[in-house]
Order: C-alpha cells, then structure tokens, then sequence
C-alpha cells in the first residue's frame, strides 16, 4: 500500500499537492513529485493527524515527476486535538 501525504511548498507556489512517499530515514523524507521544488524551499508536509515542517535538501527529475528530497525540522502530532484546544481558548 503506498503512502500519501500532502505536500505544500510554502516558498513557491503554497498549494497543497498530494504525493506518494518514497523513503524516510531519519530526518530525510523522499516524496515524489510533479513539480520542482527549489534547494531550501520550506514546506510542510500533512498525513493523517500529524504536519511536519521542513527544508528542501535535494531535488532531482525522474521520469513524469521530481525526487524531493526533505529534512524534517519540525513535527506536530494529535493537530487534530490541538486545534480543538485552540478553538475553546478563543471562545
């Protein structure tokens, strides 16, 4: 079964594109892409209850799609939970 995430470059174009998960290993996710992602872009990356925050290390063209490579600075769990939170702080 292949993975998906949500993928957004905040530095270029901020709209999130859905895209298939190649490898993690460490702090290094590898996310296939179909478009460019510029070295150090920042991005976020959402799947199921968790956003990540990262940096673009590598970027390389494969057949209909790009390789991005991204180190994983920041990670939120349970957002769900937490926006809940935030939502009766304000009320």
């Amino acid at each position: 079964m292949e993975t998906l995430v949500a993928y957004t470059n905040l530095s270029e174009t901020k709209t999130p594109q859905v895209c298939p998960v190649l490898g993690l290993d460490g702090h290094i996710l590898q996310v296939k892409s179909p478009a460019y992602a510029s070295i150090g872009s920042a991005v976020k990356i959402e799947t199921d209850d968790t956003m990540s925050l990262g940096e673009v290390s590598y970027c390389q063209p494969e057949q209909d799609g790009y390789v991005v490579w991204i180190y994983l600075v920041q990670a939120l769990h349970d957002v769900t939970e937490l926006s809940r939170l935030a939502r009766a702080l304000v009320a």
